[in-house]
């Protein structure tokens, strides 16, 4: 199955299980979360992209979510926004769950989960 423009332009580019690997996932996650930050914070729309890149790039701090959370703590305090980690942490999850079904959507097809695999103790 062939993604349609509309699929391309809602993700960016067209996504394939093939060649999109666990780091992809994480970084759409990413981006993902970055873009719904901005617009709780209410940054000018034109801003929301540059947002989302910059938390995706402050996932490369240290291994694990904590820098990322940290920087979304930090940036809510920062704007005035009360949120909690808890609540945080669940927009991550949640946002890596959408990332996981637009890689399926896009390509018709159901990949595993990474999430998956690390349960069944294989490595990542």
């Amino acid at each position: 199955m062939r993604p349609n423009q509309r699929e391309i332009a809602k993700c960016g580019r067209p996504l394939c299980v093939d060649r999109d690997t666990e780091t992809d996932l994480i970084a759409r996650r990413n981006i993902l979360t970055g873009l719904w930050a901005a617009r709780v914070l209410r940054l000018p729309v034109e801003n929301h992209a540059a947002y989302a890149w910059s938390l995706h790039f402050a996932d490369f701090e240290q291994p694990g979510d904590e820098d990322i959370l940290g920087r979304l703590v930090m940036d809510m305090k920062r704007g005035g926004v009360a949120m909690s980690y808890r609540r945080l942490r669940r927009e991550l999850r949640a946002n890596e769950l959408r990332a996981f079904f637009q890689i399926t959507l896009v390509c018709g097809r159901t990949p595993e989960h990474p999430r998956t695999r690390m349960s069944r103790g294989e490595a990542h």
